[in-house]
């Protein structure tokens, strides 16, 4: 199974290479802004890969990996939820809508800059979102006759354009705290590779369009046989990341950032 980090060309041998990666990221990053006793710190390239960081005076307390997406959906947004592991990593809870703003389904998503944007989401707004699928786990088909064929004897079926938010569901009995997480079948609209250009490798961009809209999906060619092209079909588990572009409010308290993040 593919990193988040790996989905956008940076891998490490061991945990030590990969402090030491992240290390010179954060020594080419630029401040985006400040928020209290925090600054958001973000590396970008050419290729639109990019790791916003989260520092104090006690060093690093978060790294997120984004991608700067194109694609664009519409939303309404519910709330946060929180993350047991990092504060910074908060999901945000949303309703993803069609042209009539009436909802496809419920959706959580991870904002790379939630530290200056956290208080300008406001309850029942209605958003516009970049949004990048980040795969954890792929299949490729080379287009939907495939897909539907590999299906023939498969008692749960799906629709080559569907989604499932995986991350809001736990198993029976079980706490599971909501996360961004989906599970998305899609059609390739556009495909490429990209190089990241600080560490040399390449990572898979594609544009899929799925129920609900396109999304920017980022994977390791590692667990892709051969590159995208336009007409495959895709599914898998992805993890959610991306900014909203549209419909923030002004900063409700003292802080408002120096800077905002450019979308």
């Amino acid at each position: 199974m593919a990193s988040n980090m790996s989905c956008i060309g940076i891998t490490a041998r061991d945990p030590q290479d990969f402090g030491r990666r992240m290390s010179l990221l954060l020594e080419r990053s630029e401040s985006a802004g400040k928020w209290g006793a925090h600054e958001l710190r973000v590396w970008s390239d050419a290729s639109g890969a990019s790791v916003s960081f989260v520092v104090s005076e006690d060093g690093v307390e978060c790294a997120t990996p984004g991608f700067r997406a194109r694609s664009r959906l519409q939303a309404r947004a519910a709330r946060f939820t929180s993350d047991p592991d990092c504060r910074f990593c908060d999901p945000l809870l949303v309703e993803i809508l069609d042209a009539k703003g009436e909802p496809f389904y419920p959706l959580a998503t991870q904002l790379d800059d939630l530290l200056l944007t956290r208080e300008r989401v406001s309850e029942g707004a209605l958003l516009e979102l970049g949004l990048c699928a980040f795969a954890r786990g792929i299949e490729v088909w080379t287009d939907e006759a495939a897909f539907l064929t590999a299906q023939a004897d498969e008692e749960v079926k799906f629709a080559a354009e569907s989604l499932i938010p995986s991350g809001l569901f736990s198993p029976e009995g079980e706490e599971h705290p909501e996360a961004a997480e989906a599970f998305l079948t899609g059609r390739v609209l556009e495909a490429g590779l990209r190089e990241n250009l600080m560490t040399g490798e390449t990572f898979q961009h594609a544009i899929v369009r799925t129920l609900g809209g396109n999304y920017d999906v980022l994977a390791s060619p590692r667990d892709l046989g051969t590159p995208l092209e336009p007409g495959n079909i895709i599914q898998g588990e992805f993890w959610l990341v991306g900014r909203v572009t549209s419909g923030l409010t002004e900063a409700s308290r003292p802080g408002m950032p120096q800077r905002l993040f450019r979308a």
